[in-house]
Protein backbone atom coordinates (compact mmCIF):
# COMPACT_ATOMS: atom_id res chain seq x y z
CA UNK A 1 0.00 0.00 0.00
CA UNK A 2 0.91 3.78 -0.72
CA UNK A 3 0.72 5.23 2.79
CA UNK A 4 -1.56 8.71 3.02
CA UNK A 5 -0.39 11.39 5.26
CA UNK A 6 -2.17 13.19 7.94
CA UNK A 7 -4.13 16.21 7.29
CA UNK A 8 -2.08 18.05 10.47
CA UNK A 9 -0.71 17.11 13.89
CA UNK A 10 -2.75 18.00 16.02
CA UNK A 11 -1.82 16.73 19.77
CA UNK A 12 1.64 15.91 18.59
CA UNK A 13 4.83 17.08 19.66
CA UNK A 14 8.82 17.06 18.19
CA UNK A 15 11.84 17.85 20.28
CA UNK A 16 15.79 17.68 19.56
CA UNK A 17 18.58 18.69 21.21
CA UNK A 18 19.24 20.58 17.69
CA UNK A 19 17.20 22.99 16.30
CA UNK A 20 14.07 21.73 15.09
CA UNK A 21 12.88 21.89 11.32
CA UNK A 22 10.34 24.77 10.08
CA UNK A 23 6.71 23.46 11.00
CA UNK A 24 4.93 22.63 7.86
CA UNK A 25 2.01 24.25 9.27
CA UNK A 26 3.63 27.68 10.64
CA UNK A 27 1.03 30.47 9.83
CA UNK A 28 -2.47 28.67 10.00
CA UNK A 29 -4.60 27.11 12.54
CA UNK A 30 -3.12 23.86 12.90
CA UNK A 31 0.81 25.55 13.83
CA UNK A 32 2.76 24.04 16.39
CA UNK A 33 4.29 26.44 19.20
CA UNK A 34 7.32 26.31 20.79
CA UNK A 35 7.66 25.32 24.08
CA UNK A 36 10.49 27.55 25.71
CA UNK A 37 13.14 25.19 27.45
CA UNK A 38 16.76 25.42 29.22
CA UNK A 39 18.65 23.66 26.15
CA UNK A 40 16.06 21.25 24.23
CA UNK A 41 13.73 22.12 22.07
CA UNK A 42 10.23 21.49 21.79
CA UNK A 43 7.51 21.76 19.70
CA UNK A 44 3.41 21.10 20.80
CA UNK A 45 0.90 21.15 18.24
CA UNK A 46 -2.65 21.67 19.46
CA UNK A 47 -4.63 20.51 21.53
CA UNK A 48 -1.30 18.84 23.55
CA UNK A 49 -0.96 20.41 26.89
CA UNK A 50 2.61 21.56 28.09
CA UNK A 51 3.01 21.96 31.97
CA UNK A 52 6.64 23.01 32.75
CA UNK A 53 8.37 21.12 36.02
CA UNK A 54 9.56 23.56 38.18
CA UNK A 55 11.94 22.30 41.37
CA UNK A 56 12.03 24.04 44.95
CA UNK A 57 14.35 26.85 43.70
CA UNK A 58 12.39 27.72 40.65
CA UNK A 59 14.24 26.28 37.95
CA UNK A 60 13.09 24.69 35.28
CA UNK A 61 13.54 21.24 34.82
CA UNK A 62 11.16 19.99 32.18
CA UNK A 63 7.86 19.76 30.56
CA UNK A 64 5.11 17.25 31.32
CA UNK A 65 2.79 17.10 27.82
CA UNK A 66 -0.47 15.74 28.17
CA UNK A 67 -2.77 14.98 30.77
CA UNK A 68 -0.89 14.27 33.74
CA UNK A 69 -2.15 13.82 37.01
CA UNK A 70 -1.05 13.89 40.59
CA UNK A 71 -3.48 11.63 42.09
CA UNK A 72 -1.93 11.78 45.38
CA UNK A 73 -2.68 15.37 45.31
CA UNK A 74 -5.96 14.51 43.75
CA UNK A 75 -5.20 16.76 40.61
CA UNK A 76 -4.51 17.57 37.17
CA UNK A 77 -1.51 18.97 36.44
CA UNK A 78 -1.98 21.52 33.92
CA UNK A 79 0.31 24.46 33.93
CA UNK A 80 2.85 23.71 35.98
CA UNK A 81 3.94 21.27 38.55
CA UNK A 82 6.63 22.71 41.07
CA UNK A 83 9.17 19.93 43.16
CA UNK A 84 9.29 20.33 47.30
CA UNK A 85 13.34 19.77 46.84
CA UNK A 86 16.04 20.76 44.54
CA UNK A 87 16.80 18.17 41.86
CA UNK A 88 20.06 16.05 42.68
CA UNK A 89 23.22 15.01 40.96
CA UNK A 90 24.62 12.12 40.37
CA UNK A 91 23.39 8.32 41.00
CA UNK A 92 20.79 10.13 43.10
CA UNK A 93 18.80 11.29 40.33
CA UNK A 94 17.13 8.49 38.85
CA UNK A 95 15.43 7.19 42.58
CA UNK A 96 14.36 11.21 42.31
CA UNK A 97 12.59 11.21 39.44
CA UNK A 98 11.25 7.74 39.91
CA UNK A 99 9.79 8.92 42.60
CA UNK A 100 8.60 12.73 42.30
CA UNK A 101 7.71 11.83 38.19
CA UNK A 102 7.15 8.79 37.26
CA UNK A 103 4.88 7.85 40.34
CA UNK A 104 2.15 10.39 38.10
CA UNK A 105 -0.97 8.72 37.17
CA UNK A 106 -2.69 9.76 33.73
CA UNK A 107 -1.12 10.43 30.10
CA UNK A 108 1.81 12.14 30.15
CA UNK A 109 5.12 12.16 28.08
CA UNK A 110 8.12 14.18 30.56
CA UNK A 111 10.98 15.61 28.21
CA UNK A 112 13.41 16.35 31.08
CA UNK A 113 16.41 18.93 30.91
CA UNK A 114 19.39 18.71 32.89
CA UNK A 115 22.80 19.42 32.01
CA UNK A 116 24.23 15.16 31.65
CA UNK A 117 20.38 14.24 32.26
CA UNK A 118 18.41 15.39 28.92
CA UNK A 119 15.81 12.42 28.77
CA UNK A 120 12.42 11.63 26.98
CA UNK A 121 10.13 8.87 30.33
CA UNK A 122 6.64 7.88 28.95
CA UNK A 123 3.88 7.42 31.43
CA UNK A 124 3.46 4.12 33.36
CA UNK A 125 2.40 1.97 30.53
CA UNK A 126 2.86 4.48 27.19
CA UNK A 127 -0.35 5.79 27.02
CA UNK A 128 1.22 9.12 24.86
CA UNK A 129 3.78 7.32 22.73
CA UNK A 130 7.21 8.36 21.17
CA UNK A 131 9.16 7.26 18.58
CA UNK A 132 12.53 8.86 17.34
CA UNK A 133 14.86 8.93 14.24
CA UNK A 134 18.43 8.35 15.89
CA UNK A 135 20.23 9.63 12.69
CA UNK A 136 18.15 12.63 12.22
CA UNK A 137 18.69 13.06 16.18
CA UNK A 138 14.78 13.94 16.45
CA UNK A 139 12.11 12.49 18.85
CA UNK A 140 8.51 13.12 19.00
CA UNK A 141 4.90 11.43 18.28
CA UNK A 142 5.15 9.82 15.43
CA UNK A 143 7.11 8.90 12.51
CA UNK A 144 5.46 11.11 9.61
CA UNK A 145 5.66 14.06 12.29
CA UNK A 146 9.39 13.10 11.84
CA UNK A 147 10.05 12.35 8.51
CA UNK A 148 7.64 14.68 6.22
CA UNK A 149 5.47 13.14 3.50
CA UNK A 150 7.91 11.97 0.95
CA UNK A 151 10.70 10.25 3.37
CA UNK A 152 7.85 8.67 5.20
CA UNK A 153 6.48 7.37 2.05
CA UNK A 154 10.22 5.97 0.80
CA UNK A 155 11.14 4.71 4.44
CA UNK A 156 7.90 2.76 4.63
CA UNK A 157 8.06 -1.00 5.44
CA UNK A 158 5.34 -2.57 3.55
CA UNK A 159 6.15 -6.27 3.90
CA UNK A 160 6.64 -5.88 7.65
CA UNK A 161 3.19 -4.14 7.57
CA UNK A 162 1.37 -6.92 5.63
CA UNK A 163 3.33 -9.64 7.44
CA UNK A 164 1.83 -8.46 11.03
CA UNK A 165 -1.54 -8.00 9.46
CA UNK A 166 -1.16 -4.29 10.97
CA UNK A 167 -4.69 -3.28 9.04
CA UNK A 168 -5.75 -6.25 11.31
CA UNK A 169 -5.25 -6.90 14.73
CA UNK A 170 -1.30 -6.70 14.73
CA UNK A 171 1.05 -4.47 16.08
CA UNK A 172 5.15 -3.69 15.85
CA UNK A 173 6.45 -4.82 19.17
CA UNK A 174 9.88 -4.45 20.73
CA UNK A 175 10.76 -0.99 19.51
CA UNK A 176 10.40 -1.56 15.87
CA UNK A 177 7.79 1.07 13.73
CA UNK A 178 6.06 0.72 10.74
CA UNK A 179 9.26 3.15 8.96
CA UNK A 180 12.68 1.94 8.55
CA UNK A 181 15.43 3.86 10.63
CA UNK A 182 12.83 4.99 13.39
CA UNK A 183 12.27 3.02 16.83
CA UNK A 184 9.50 3.13 19.31
CA UNK A 185 10.52 3.98 22.57
CA UNK A 186 9.79 1.10 25.05
CA UNK A 187 8.00 1.65 28.11
CA UNK A 188 9.91 1.32 31.56
CA UNK A 189 12.86 2.63 29.18
CA UNK A 190 13.76 6.31 28.87
CA UNK A 191 15.13 8.34 25.55
CA UNK A 192 18.73 9.57 26.00
CA UNK A 193 18.55 12.59 23.47
CA UNK A 194 21.61 13.20 23.20
CA UNK A 195 22.89 9.48 23.01
CA UNK A 196 19.41 8.78 21.46
CA UNK A 197 19.88 5.45 22.74
CA UNK A 198 17.19 4.22 25.25
CA UNK A 199 17.71 2.68 28.84
CA UNK A 200 15.52 0.96 31.11
CA UNK A 201 15.00 2.78 34.73
CA UNK A 202 12.06 0.21 35.76
CA UNK A 203 11.82 -2.60 37.43
CA UNK A 204 15.61 -2.49 38.42
CA UNK A 205 15.39 -6.11 40.29
CA UNK A 206 12.52 -8.45 41.05
CA UNK A 207 9.30 -7.40 42.78
CA UNK A 208 9.11 -8.58 45.99
CA UNK A 209 6.00 -10.87 46.72
CA UNK A 210 3.32 -9.10 48.28
CA UNK A 211 2.79 -10.33 51.69
CA UNK A 212 -0.78 -9.08 51.85
CA UNK A 213 -2.44 -9.78 48.39
CA UNK A 214 -5.66 -7.99 49.56
CA UNK A 215 -4.03 -4.63 50.68
CA UNK A 216 -2.12 -5.16 47.47
CA UNK A 217 -5.21 -4.88 45.61
CA UNK A 218 -6.87 -2.46 47.58
CA UNK A 219 -3.78 -0.17 46.70
CA UNK A 220 -4.73 -0.74 43.14
CA UNK A 221 -8.48 0.26 43.81
CA UNK A 222 -7.32 3.10 46.08
CA UNK A 223 -4.79 4.99 43.30
CA UNK A 224 -7.43 4.46 40.67
CA UNK A 225 -10.72 6.15 42.55
CA UNK A 226 -8.06 8.55 43.41
CA UNK A 227 -7.03 9.15 39.68
CA UNK A 228 -10.76 9.27 39.15
CA UNK A 229 -11.49 11.87 41.80
CA UNK A 230 -8.82 14.47 40.23
CA UNK A 231 -10.50 13.94 36.85
CA UNK A 232 -14.18 14.62 37.60
CA UNK A 233 -12.81 17.85 39.81
CA UNK A 234 -11.04 19.52 36.73
CA UNK A 235 -13.99 19.18 34.44
CA UNK A 236 -16.75 16.97 33.23
CA UNK A 237 -15.87 13.11 32.60
CA UNK A 238 -17.82 10.22 31.03
CA UNK A 239 -16.98 6.66 32.27
CA UNK A 240 -16.35 2.97 29.68
CA UNK A 241 -18.90 0.34 31.20
CA UNK A 242 -19.12 -3.17 29.14
CA UNK A 243 -19.20 -6.60 30.04
CA UNK A 244 -15.63 -7.15 30.51
CA UNK A 245 -13.05 -6.98 34.07
CA UNK A 246 -11.81 -3.93 34.51
CA UNK A 247 -14.80 -1.06 33.50
CA UNK A 248 -16.64 -3.22 36.47
CA UNK A 249 -13.45 -2.84 38.81
CA UNK A 250 -13.30 0.60 38.25
CA UNK A 251 -17.65 0.92 38.85
CA UNK A 252 -16.54 -1.04 42.20
CA UNK A 253 -13.77 1.74 43.18
CA UNK A 254 -16.59 4.27 42.61
CA UNK A 255 -19.45 2.65 44.65
CA UNK A 256 -20.48 5.90 47.02
CA UNK A 257 -20.45 7.88 43.73
CA UNK A 258 -21.35 5.60 40.76
CA UNK A 259 -25.14 7.37 40.37
CA UNK A 260 -23.57 10.62 39.93
CA UNK A 261 -21.48 9.15 36.98
CA UNK A 262 -22.13 9.52 33.55
CA UNK A 263 -21.33 5.75 32.32
CA UNK A 264 -21.00 5.02 28.26
CA UNK A 265 -21.01 2.37 26.41
CA UNK A 266 -20.39 2.09 22.85
CA UNK A 267 -23.09 0.15 20.86
CA UNK A 268 -20.75 -1.52 18.09
CA UNK A 269 -21.75 -4.10 16.06
CA UNK A 270 -19.49 -6.22 17.50
CA UNK A 271 -20.79 -5.26 21.07
CA UNK A 272 -24.08 -6.91 21.58
CA UNK A 273 -22.62 -8.15 24.70
CA UNK A 274 -21.79 -5.34 26.13
CA UNK A 275 -24.88 -3.82 25.51
CA UNK A 276 -27.05 -6.50 27.09
CA UNK A 277 -24.98 -6.72 30.27
CA UNK A 278 -24.38 -2.86 31.03
CA UNK A 279 -28.44 -2.76 30.76
CA UNK A 280 -28.61 -5.05 33.79
CA UNK A 281 -25.78 -3.87 35.29
CA UNK A 282 -27.76 -0.08 35.20
CA UNK A 283 -30.75 -1.28 36.06
CA UNK A 284 -29.98 -3.46 38.67
CA UNK A 285 -27.70 -0.36 40.43
CA UNK A 286 -29.44 1.98 39.29
CA UNK A 287 -26.68 3.84 37.38
CA UNK A 288 -26.90 6.41 34.33
CA UNK A 289 -25.42 4.73 31.24
CA UNK A 290 -26.11 6.00 27.89
CA UNK A 291 -25.31 4.25 24.57
CA UNK A 292 -23.41 5.71 22.09
CA UNK A 293 -24.76 5.07 18.84
CA UNK A 294 -22.05 3.20 16.15
CA UNK A 295 -20.97 5.04 13.01
CA UNK A 296 -18.45 3.97 11.01
CA UNK A 297 -15.67 6.16 9.76
CA UNK A 298 -15.40 7.08 5.92
CA UNK A 299 -12.31 5.48 3.83
CA UNK A 300 -10.55 8.91 4.14
CA UNK A 301 -11.27 9.15 7.66
CA UNK A 302 -9.76 5.71 8.70
CA UNK A 303 -6.58 6.70 5.75
CA UNK A 304 -6.29 9.43 7.97
CA UNK A 305 -6.34 7.73 11.46
CA UNK A 306 -3.88 5.49 10.04
CA UNK A 307 -1.47 7.97 9.26
CA UNK A 308 -1.63 9.82 12.75
CA UNK A 309 -1.42 6.82 14.64
CA UNK A 310 2.15 6.66 12.67
CA UNK A 311 1.12 3.34 10.75
CA UNK A 312 1.61 1.32 13.80
CA UNK A 313 -1.65 0.08 14.50
CA UNK A 314 -5.15 -0.45 12.88
CA UNK A 315 -8.06 -2.84 13.71
CA UNK A 316 -11.66 -1.53 14.74
CA UNK A 317 -10.62 1.41 16.12
CA UNK A 318 -9.45 2.97 13.07
CA UNK A 319 -13.10 2.35 11.71
CA UNK A 320 -15.12 2.57 15.15
CA UNK A 321 -13.55 5.94 16.41
CA UNK A 322 -16.04 8.62 15.47
CA UNK A 323 -18.55 6.94 17.51
CA UNK A 324 -17.06 8.81 20.63
CA UNK A 325 -16.24 11.80 18.85
CA UNK A 326 -19.78 13.48 20.76
CA UNK A 327 -17.04 12.87 23.84
CA UNK A 328 -15.16 15.05 22.14
CA UNK A 329 -15.72 18.31 24.72
CA UNK A 330 -15.32 16.04 27.95
CA UNK A 331 -12.12 16.48 30.13
CA UNK A 332 -11.31 13.10 29.44
CA UNK A 333 -13.29 9.39 28.80
CA UNK A 334 -12.30 7.32 31.65
CA UNK A 335 -11.25 3.56 30.26
CA UNK A 336 -10.40 0.37 31.89
CA UNK A 337 -7.36 -0.77 30.21
CA UNK A 338 -4.19 -1.61 31.80
CA UNK A 339 -5.65 -4.40 34.53
CA UNK A 340 -4.53 -7.29 32.61
CA UNK A 341 -0.81 -6.69 33.70
CA UNK A 342 -2.59 -7.94 36.92
CA UNK A 343 -3.55 -11.24 35.46
CA UNK A 344 -0.78 -13.09 33.76
CA UNK A 345 -2.30 -12.06 29.66
CA UNK A 346 0.71 -13.70 28.07
CA UNK A 347 1.29 -16.99 30.78
CA UNK A 348 -0.27 -20.44 29.75
CA UNK A 349 -1.35 -23.35 31.62
CA UNK A 350 1.82 -25.10 33.21
CA UNK A 351 4.06 -21.69 32.72
CA UNK A 352 6.41 -21.48 36.13
CA UNK A 353 8.80 -18.70 37.10
CA UNK A 354 12.00 -20.83 36.92
CA UNK A 355 11.22 -22.01 33.47
CA UNK A 356 13.49 -20.74 30.17
CA UNK A 357 12.31 -17.69 28.71
CA UNK A 358 13.63 -17.01 25.55
CA UNK A 359 12.44 -15.27 22.18
CA UNK A 360 11.18 -18.55 20.95
CA UNK A 361 9.11 -19.15 23.46
CA UNK A 362 8.04 -15.58 24.00
CA UNK A 363 7.67 -14.37 20.58
CA UNK A 364 4.47 -16.75 19.73
CA UNK A 365 1.90 -15.80 22.62
CA UNK A 366 1.84 -12.33 20.33
CA UNK A 367 -0.42 -14.50 18.05
CA UNK A 368 1.05 -12.81 14.96
CA UNK A 369 3.39 -14.85 12.48
CA UNK A 370 6.67 -14.90 12.96
CA UNK A 371 9.06 -12.66 11.42
CA UNK A 372 13.35 -12.11 11.68
CA UNK A 373 12.89 -8.32 12.23
CA UNK A 374 10.38 -9.60 14.86
CA UNK A 375 12.86 -11.78 16.29
CA UNK A 376 15.97 -10.09 16.75
CA UNK A 377 13.70 -7.15 18.45
CA UNK A 378 12.28 -9.19 21.26
CA UNK A 379 16.04 -10.91 21.45
CA UNK A 380 17.30 -7.85 22.26
CA UNK A 381 15.01 -6.72 24.60
CA UNK A 382 14.71 -9.94 26.59
CA UNK A 383 18.86 -9.01 27.71
CA UNK A 384 17.14 -6.45 29.65
CA UNK A 385 13.80 -7.93 30.34
CA UNK A 386 15.31 -11.12 31.85
CA UNK A 387 18.21 -8.96 33.83
CA UNK A 388 15.65 -6.99 35.58
CA UNK A 389 12.94 -9.63 36.23
CA UNK A 390 15.99 -11.64 37.81
CA UNK A 391 15.10 -14.61 36.10
CA UNK A 392 11.45 -15.22 36.91
CA UNK A 393 9.91 -15.80 33.86
CA UNK A 394 6.30 -15.36 34.90
CA UNK A 395 7.91 -11.44 35.59
CA UNK A 396 9.18 -11.60 32.15
CA UNK A 397 5.87 -12.55 30.75
CA UNK A 398 4.16 -10.06 31.90
CA UNK A 399 6.71 -7.26 31.35
CA UNK A 400 6.46 -8.39 28.28
CA UNK A 401 2.49 -7.54 27.51
CA UNK A 402 3.12 -4.31 29.42
CA UNK A 403 6.03 -3.28 27.51
CA UNK A 404 5.47 -4.77 23.82
CA UNK A 405 2.29 -5.30 23.89
CA UNK A 406 0.36 -2.16 25.69
CA UNK A 407 2.26 0.61 24.85
CA UNK A 408 2.94 -0.39 21.53
CA UNK A 409 -0.33 -1.41 20.68
CA UNK A 410 -2.78 0.58 22.58
CA UNK A 411 -0.39 3.70 23.01
CA UNK A 412 0.81 3.82 19.44
CA UNK A 413 -2.97 4.83 19.06
CA UNK A 414 -2.72 7.88 21.26
CA UNK A 415 -2.75 10.79 18.34
CA UNK A 416 -4.67 8.53 15.69
CA UNK A 417 -8.05 10.50 16.92
CA UNK A 418 -6.28 14.02 18.55
CA UNK A 419 -10.12 14.92 19.91
CA UNK A 420 -10.19 12.02 21.81
CA UNK A 421 -8.70 12.39 25.20
CA UNK A 422 -8.39 8.94 27.30
CA UNK A 423 -6.80 8.31 30.17
CA UNK A 424 -7.28 4.94 32.32
CA UNK A 425 -6.87 5.02 36.19
CA UNK A 426 -5.53 1.27 36.46
CA UNK A 427 -2.24 2.76 34.42
CA UNK A 428 0.12 3.73 36.92
CA UNK A 429 3.21 2.66 39.24
CA UNK A 430 1.96 2.54 41.82
CA UNK A 431 -0.94 0.12 40.52
CA UNK A 432 1.65 -1.97 38.50
CA UNK A 433 3.62 -2.55 41.68
CA UNK A 434 1.22 -3.94 43.24
CA UNK A 435 -0.02 -5.95 40.29
CA UNK A 436 3.66 -7.46 40.08
CA UNK A 437 3.71 -8.02 43.37
CA UNK A 438 0.62 -10.82 43.55
CA UNK A 439 1.35 -14.22 43.81
CA UNK A 440 1.11 -16.23 41.16
CA UNK A 441 -2.94 -17.70 41.55
CA UNK A 442 -3.72 -14.25 42.33
CA UNK A 443 -3.11 -13.51 38.65
CA UNK A 444 -3.94 -16.76 36.89
CA UNK A 445 -6.98 -17.17 38.86
CA UNK A 446 -7.90 -12.79 37.90
CA UNK A 447 -8.30 -12.15 41.35
CA UNK A 448 -6.88 -8.62 41.24
CA UNK A 449 -10.00 -7.78 39.71
CA UNK A 450 -12.74 -10.85 41.53
CA UNK A 451 -10.81 -10.10 44.99
CA UNK A 452 -11.03 -6.71 44.62
CA UNK A 453 -14.73 -6.03 43.42
CA UNK A 454 -15.59 -8.70 46.32
CA UNK A 455 -13.56 -6.08 48.88
CA UNK A 456 -15.67 -2.72 47.34
CA UNK A 457 -18.86 -4.15 46.24
CA UNK A 458 -19.60 -7.72 46.13
CA UNK A 459 -22.97 -7.42 44.21
CA UNK A 460 -21.57 -6.79 41.04
CA UNK A 461 -19.87 -10.33 41.05
CA UNK A 462 -23.82 -11.69 40.42
CA UNK A 463 -23.71 -10.99 36.53
CA UNK A 464 -20.66 -12.71 34.88
CA UNK A 465 -17.95 -11.10 33.06
CA UNK A 466 -17.88 -11.20 29.10
CA UNK A 467 -20.25 -14.24 28.64
CA UNK A 468 -23.87 -14.43 28.36
CA UNK A 469 -23.79 -17.50 30.53
CA UNK A 470 -25.99 -19.67 28.30
CA UNK A 471 -26.06 -21.12 24.79
CA UNK A 472 -25.07 -18.24 23.35
CA UNK A 473 -21.49 -18.19 24.22
CA UNK A 474 -20.71 -21.19 22.15
CA UNK A 475 -23.01 -19.06 19.09
CA UNK A 476 -20.71 -16.03 19.71
CA UNK A 477 -17.30 -18.08 19.54
CA UNK A 478 -18.41 -20.20 16.62
CA UNK A 479 -19.88 -17.35 14.59
CA UNK A 480 -16.38 -15.05 15.40
CA UNK A 481 -14.48 -17.78 14.02
CA UNK A 482 -16.58 -17.86 10.89
CA UNK A 483 -16.27 -14.32 10.03
CA UNK A 484 -12.31 -14.25 10.71
CA UNK A 485 -10.68 -17.75 10.45
CA UNK A 486 -7.38 -15.89 11.47
CA UNK A 487 -8.48 -15.74 14.88
CA UNK A 488 -8.28 -19.21 15.56
CA UNK A 489 -4.72 -19.59 14.16
CA UNK A 490 -4.12 -16.29 16.28
CA UNK A 491 -5.34 -18.67 19.83
CA UNK A 492 -2.94 -21.43 18.42
CA UNK A 493 0.06 -19.51 17.81
CA UNK A 494 -0.83 -17.92 21.64
CA UNK A 495 -1.22 -21.43 23.43
CA UNK A 496 1.12 -23.70 21.34
CA UNK A 497 3.72 -21.31 19.75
Amino acid sequence: MTPAFPADFDGQFLVSSDPLPPDPLAGGPHAGRDVPLPSLFLRAWPGLRAAHVRDAAGRTIGVLLGRPVDHRAGRIVRDELILPEAVPEGRALDAFIERRLLGLSGSWILILDIPGARRLYLDASGTLSAVFDANARLAGATAPLLLGPEAAAARFDEALFAHLDILGEGWFPAGLTAHEGVERVIVDHFLDLDAMSQHRHWPDGPIARADDPEEAASRVLAAARATIDALRAAGPTAQCLTAGNETRFLLAACRDIARDIDFVTVDAPEAALDRIRTAEIAARFGLSRRLLPHVRASEEAAADWLARAGFAVGGTNMWNHPTVRPLAKLECLIGGAAGEVGRGFFWRPGDRADMVMDEPALTPRFGMPAHPKVRAAVAKWLEGAAKAAGGDALLVLDLAYLELRMGAWAGAQSYAAAWSQDIHPLSSRESFAAMLSLPPDWRRGNRLILDGIRMAWPELLELPFNRYGDWRDQARVLGRAARNPRLILKKLRKRFG
